[in-house]
């Protein structure tokens, strides 16, 4: 009992821990995001004209892009201090309508140097720190004083440095590219509000499945993860053919993944009855390999405009490295993949969360509350994409 205790208060936190980031509050990024899509734009037209009096920052992105709004503050700070010598210029995707199509954005974010005739002089997809758009600038001969104050060790373990090395380690040397590759794919699941949600959502699966061997827990984890992963490679490939943004199928997938969410966190947190809800007619009740895909492919369909965010500098390189370097790119993409899958394999077959399911009926305290919490989790998840759809 002793040993039980203890995983439950070892698992309690993680699931805790999972709430905090899925969940926190996002404050000043918040307001910085609020301050700078409010600012007055000049008509794209204008900006490719070239009837501004100084060169451009033209970034692209939407709201429900957490890179996007880490951006906020530091193009604030941009259209602050360097005015003098560039015009920094934010859109909203959704605010500001045809934007995707006259500056031909794949996916978000997205910064657009132009000089002050309209021509473009640099494109990068993906996140940019301040001190990076800066030695942009630089680097396409012009004299910006760079001026980033530095915290020391803090910087290095700021999430603002992680997004933005990141970006460009994957155009880098291969085994740098290949290792950055890695590391995104991991941090598009654990950054990335709407995938943190399929994790409560994969573990209460194999929990109300009553599953029996580990090996078993872990080709379920793995249909899961392949049901999203495919379906979100399907979801791309139809938006980029239909010239649309990356991912983007509108409000319709968010709310249909949010309703999924919905029912089976209010199933597992014992708030609707097994037999009223709809959740055995959308997945067999059995440990079938055909319910975990069809779980993973459904929720994949939403996931889409989440996950392309994350998967922009590793798609931008592919798209770029098509004619020149196939065959690397594809592979940069595939351990992309495999990082990305990887975590949600880890989460429903860990050792822990399996001791926990095989030796805790579902009668007992410990394993009632793991459902619960899962269940609690999934709805705020439901809930967050509700919010952002709206």
């Amino acid at each position: 009992m002793q040993k039980k205790g203890s995983l439950l208060k070892g698992l309690l936190p993680g699931l805790a821990f999972l709430a905090v980031i899925l969940f926190m509050p996002s404050g000043a990024l918040g307001s910085d995001y609020e301050v700078i899509t409010s600012r007055t734009v000049p008509e794209p037209d204008a900006v490719l004209s070239g009837e501004l009096e100084k060169p451009a920052l033209v970034n692209v992105g939407v709201a429900a892009c957490p890179p996007c709004r880490r951006m906020a503050g530091d193009l604030l700070e941009l259209q602050a201090n360097y005015d003098s010598i560039f015009e920094t210029h934010y859109y909203d995707m959704h605010k500001h309508s045809g934007i995707t199509e006259k500056l031909d954005i794949r996916m978000v974010p997205t910064q657009i140097f132009l000089d002050k005739e309209g021509e473009e002089l640099y494109r990068h997809e993906g996140y940019l720190s301040r001190k990076h758009i800066l030695e942009t600038w630089a680097d396409l001969g012009y004299d910006v004083q760079i001026v980033v104050p530095s915290r020391g060790v803090r910087d290095y373990l700021s999430l603002d440095y992680i997004f933005s090395r990141l970006s460009l380690a994957v155009q880098g040397a291969p085994l740098t590219a290949m290792a950055a590759a890695f590391v995104w794919g991991i941090l598009s699941v654990i950054l990335s509000p709407c995938h943190l949600a399929s994790i409560p959502l994969i573990i209460g699966y194999i929990n109300r499945r009553k599953v029996e061997t580990a090996a078993r827990a872990t080709v379920l984890s793995l249909m899961f993860a392949l049901g999203i992963l495919i379906c979100i490679m399907v979801v791309g490939i139809i938006t980029a053919m239909a010239g649309r943004l990356l991912g983007d199928l509108g409000s319709l997938p968010y709310y249909l993944v949010a309703i999924v969410l919905l029912l089976f966190g209010l199933n597992l947190a014992g708030l609707v009855p097994l037999h009223w809800s709809l959740v055995d007619r959308l997945v067999p009740k059995n440990s079938s390999k055909k319910g975990a895909v069809f779980l993973g492919l459904v929720i994949g369909v939403g996931l889409g405009p989440c996950t392309f965010v994350f998967m922009a500098p590793m798609l931008g390189l592919t798209l770029s490295l098509a004619s020149a370097e196939q065959v690397f790119g594809l592979l940069l993409l595939g351990i992309f993949a495999l990082a990305h899958c990887m975590l949600l394999v880890a989460a429903g077959a860990s050792p822990g969360f399996l001791y926990f399911f095989l030796r805790w009926n579902e009668l007992s305290p410990g394993s009632s509350v793991l459902r619960k919490t899962c269940g609690v989790l999934l709805i705020l998840g439901g809930i967050y994409l509700f919010y952002y759809a709206l």
